[in-house]
């Protein structure tokens, strides 16, 4: 057995149930006590508290590829699930290298309701291609580190790199003066910050952004 003498990990945030999280109101708070108590059945005082049951981040590592790592992050879910019936998911078990700018569940399912459920249940060729051409154009070839991505924003002369996308449009980049964050655009003004910031996979990189 080949035993690596070192190996690269990252942490992927989850913050989906965290936000929707709402804490029950006294009296069922003293209900669960009284339970507790054995003064009647049911929970046993279980604990009602965000702490309690906390969203485990999850843990990924460099040497697997993109196709890996996506379906186990919980804020990637709703992304996997499109990447899955839109048939783009093989694209991400290939040599590459891709960058994927993930889109975390809380913004496709707000683009989702504005789309009235069409997103999700894209049953018709029509609404596929829509939603393919969508997550296409979250992917991006070749391997944009955060250093790369620098280096184009600096080399630029309008200080706005460039990058290709699988589906045929142009992401823009640039960073921030005041923060030195990186925000993506799509040309027309719709911008978006990055959340994970180029985790380095075994077939490219994976961010995840903030925004659609």
């Amino acid at each position: 057995y080949t035993t690596p003498t070192s190996t690269c990990a990252a942490m992927l945030p989850t913050v989906s149930g965290t936000r929707t999280y709402a804490p029950a109101g006294a009296s069922a708070r003293v209900a669960a006590v009284r339970e507790g108590m054995g003064l009647s059945g049911g929970l046993h005082g279980a604990p009602d508290s965000a702490v309690a049951y906390p969203d485990p981040q999850t843990a990924v590592f460099c040497d697997r590829p993109l196709s890996d790592t996506l379906p186990t992050s919980i804020e990637m879910a709703d992304y996997v699930h499109l990447l899955n019936i839109t048939g783009l998911m093989p694209v991400l078990q290939q040599s590459g290298p891709f960058t994927v700018f993930g889109i975390p569940n809380s913004a496709l399912e707000a683009y989702n309701a504005r789309m009235h459920g069409q997103l999700v249940a894209a049953g018709t060729p029509r609404d596929m291609g829509r939603v393919r051409s969508l997550l296409a154009y979250s992917i991006a070839r070749g391997a944009w580190t955060v250093g790369r991505i620098r280096a184009a924003v600096a080399a630029a002369p309008t200080h706005r790199a460039v990058i290709p996308t699988l589906g045929g449009l142009p992401l823009f980049a640039t960073v921030e003066p005041q923060s030195g964050q990186i925000v993506l655009d799509n040309g027309q003004g719709i911008l978006s910050r990055l959340w994970v910031m180029g985790v380095p996979q075994s077939n490219g990189v994976l961010y995840f952004t903030q925004s659609l």
